[in-house]
């Protein structure tokens, strides 16, 4: 059938009585009723004064379609529509919808089995004050007022007729008026017909709601939804057994990624919904595995012992797609594999746009690698310069510095002030200033002039604990590097550190040579290791 996109327009009657019928649901990957009572009021006096509302967008889902976990409007018991009938879901506006339902219906009951999302009631009980043409809660009715009417009563001509009884004669005009702007208002909505849960997935996420983009990961959990099997808690159960190795910060979107890079080989979001539930709860356990294996990887080879100093999240998702295929690797699999995340870490092929295109080359590559044909790295390229690391500052808020932290770990640094092993481990478990120290001291380089930007060169850092970094303090390294570090392991204390031997600059305190010497070293370090 063709699809339709048809705008059209309800009275608040007509929606009240869909609604009533069980016609109008909130799918469950929409987030619970959030509205303060002052964001109702002031909706219903955009009605009364015939304001626009914006409009609401309701997806007709057809038997196929029919999503397994969905809500009630404001958590009100209602009823549900037999099999054969169709369901109109509200993909946007279930605020304003759930408000003037709320406001206006006669029903009041929850479902308890929804308390999660259930607003509190008492915030639509709000009357109407003729004396002073404004809408006020509940607390604030004085006691046998003869100005005020309840709006839940105001649309039924029964209860109106109760509500004339102890209404001032002389606001019964008014009040017959209030009920017809209520009766008579437009809704604005827009009616999605003959759409398959991938395209009406497409649309949901591309709606904006109070300026949050929705989140993928709540549809996600709807469709692969039964007893047994909630995609959310899943997710959330992965994350706390991968916390140990500080990865339990994964972003979820990510984890969506990764489960339609494993079971698809795609990390495009029209892909991501084409993902059956049967599919992900088949394949939960195995995606589980892959990911803690990827994790080890990263944690044991490459000595990230955090996600935070992962230069990109997206590297996950080829290391999952590799550690879901096979349970045993060659040293040449695993090598490429290596030489994929340096030539990645040091590049801006996550930087750019088109991700997703380019992650789902890197799991045809992967695949690749799986078959023993490694002719694929070679369209991996590193593009840091030495100058990268001078004008790049020392921060965790950029990929640069993480990749350097991580590439300087490699190397299995030694303690500049007693050659003892550093350990990486505790330095990379959080991101703490101490643990790094700047080569030139900072204050040292201050008094010469030397501006933040240079002074705070990824450059100008290497790892150092903190009660070794007090022995240095601001001393000059014309100091420190001839008085602190032990002169017999001076030489096998700076390559660990990927520190320039030469004694002139640091003699003569020559600051230009060290940055440029340096960064020279790091290049070669990054090739040693990419094979680049």
């Amino acid at each position: 059938m063709k699809p339709e996109l048809n705008p059209t327009s309800l009275k608040i009657d007509k929606l009240i009585n869909r609604i009533d019928n069980g016609e109008i649901k909130i799918p469950a990957f929409q987030r619970g009723y959030v509205w303060r009572q002052n964001q109702i009021i002031e909706l219903l006096e955009s009605l009364v004064k015939q304001y626009p509302i914006g409009s609401i967008l309701l997806w007709e889902a057809s038997h196929n379609e029919k999503l397994r976990s969905t809500r009630n409007i404001a958590g009100y018991k209602l009823p549900d529509k037999g099999d054969n009938w169709p369901v109109n879901y509200v993909l946007d506006g279930q605020q304003r919808l759930s408000s003037i339902y709320a406001v206006l219906s006669e029903h009041i009951e929850q479902e308890p089995s929804s308390e999660k999302y259930n607003p509190n009631l008492d915030i639509f009980e709000i009357y109407y004050d003729f004396s002073t043409k404004k809408f006020i809660p509940k607390i604030d009715v004085k006691v046998k007022s003869d100005s005020v009417v309840l709006l839940r009563n105001i649309i039924d001509p029964i209860k109106l007729f109760d509500e004339l009884v102890s209404l001032n004669k002389k606001y019964h005009s008014d009040a017959k008026t209030l009920s017809s702007i209520f009766l008579n208002y437009d809704v604005p909505v827009i009616q999605i017909k003959n759409r398959t849960r991938e395209e009406v997935g497409v649309i949901f996420e591309r709606i904006n709601n109070t300026g949050t983009k929705l989140d993928l990961l709540d549809l996600m959990t709807a469709w692969t939804w039964t007893e047994d099997f909630h995609l959310l808690d899943s997710i959330d159960t992965l994350l706390d057994s991968l916390e140990e190795k500080s990865f339990g910060q994964i972003d979820h979107k990510l984890i969506l990624q990764i489960v339609s890079g494993i079971i698809l080989g795609s990390t495009q979001t029209e892909n991501i919904l084409k993902l059956t539930g049967e599919r992900v709860r088949d394949n939960w356990e195995f995606i589980v595995d892959a990911i803690k294996r990827a994790v080890d990887f990263l944690y044991t080879e490459i000595k990230c012992a955090n996600i935070e100093f992962l230069p990109f999240h997206q590297q996950m998702i080829p290391l999952c797609r590799f550690f879901s295929r096979n349970k045993k690797h060659t040293a040449d699999q695993l090598n490429i594999i290596k030489q994929y995340f340096w030539r990645t870490s040091f590049s801006d092929r996550y930087s750019t746009g088109q991700t997703t295109a380019k992650l789902d080359f890197d799991i045809e590559f992967i695949d690749k690698v799986l078959d023993y044909d490694f002719s694929d790295i070679n369209k991996y390229k590193t593009s840091i310069s030495p100058d990268d690391f001078i004008n790049t500052q020392f921060s965790k808020a950029n990929p640069i510095t993480r990749a350097f932290l991580l590439l300087s770990a490699q190397y299995s640094p030694l303690d500049l002030t007693n050659g003892s092993t550093i350990d990486i481990g505790s330095s990379l478990a959080s991101f703490n200033r101490k643990e790094y120290h700047h080569v030139f001291p900072n204050a040292f380089l201050s008094k010469s002039g030397e501006t933040k930007q240079r002074r705070f060169a990824v450059a100008n850092f290497c790892f150092l604990p903190s009660n070794s970094n007090k022995k240095i303090s601001s001393k000059a390294p014309s100091i420190y590097f001839f008085n602190i570090i032990p002169k017999i392991e001076k030489d096998k204390i700076l390559e660990s550190n990927l520190l320039p031997k030469e004694d002139d600059i640091y003699t003569n305190d020559d600051f230009d040579k060290f940055l440029n010497e340096r960064s020279k070293i790091l290049i070669n370090a990054i090739f040693a290791l990419s094979g680049n």
